[in-house]
């Protein structure tokens, strides 16, 4: 029995949510503080009962006994239907070369392109890879491109210490 109670209470606690709270905003507060302790299963009346575990014993019992137990072949498919179609494709060759279009906007889809390309240097690394590089020069270009880049950090870190000092207003 609990364990079919711990299955269903999620699903009971979403169905009763809007019941339970509306019932405790039309309770008085003192009728929560003087309800009995008599478990639900004793009372005679079948009346929700809006205190605590008693309402969820009560909604649990009663959604136990309506529900049909599910078979794994149905709980497979509602997986399927709920997640798996909301996850993402696979990669495969073109998913970093390609962008969606979203609304027919295929001037928006085609910058975001653009802006991708540009960013990882594909038209230079075409170009670069048409002809043969020699080792020597190879090595000196990215040496060249390891310093232009450590140079450029630097800047940036003197730009915004001189803009930190000017905020300051020295």
């Amino acid at each position: 029995m609990f364990a079919a109670i711990r299955q269903t209470t999620p699903t009971v606690l979403r169905q009763c949510r809007s019941e339970a709270f509306s019932a405790l905003r039309s309770k008085p507060v003192a009728h929560f503080i003087n309800t009995p302790s008599v478990p639900v299963w004793m009372k005679a009346s079948n009346a929700p009962q809006w205190s605590g575990w008693n309402f969820l014993l009560s909604t649990a019992q009663k959604s136990i006994v309506s529900e049909k137990p599910i078979s794994p072949e149905q709980i497979w498919s509602n997986r399927e239907e709920a997640q798996v179609k909301r996850l993402q494709r696979p990669n495969d060759a073109y998913s970093g070369r390609s962008v969606p279009v979203i609304n027919h906007e295929v001037s928006l889809a085609l910058a975001k392109l653009r802006g991708t390309l540009q960013a990882n240097a594909v038209r230079a690394t075409n170009v670069r890879d048409e002809r043969h590089e020699k080792k020597g020069e190879k090595r000196n270009r990215l040496k060249s491109l390891r310093w232009r880049r450590r140079f450029a950090h630097e800047v940036r870190k003197k730009v915004q210490l001189v803009n930190e000092i000017r905020a300051r207003g020295a």
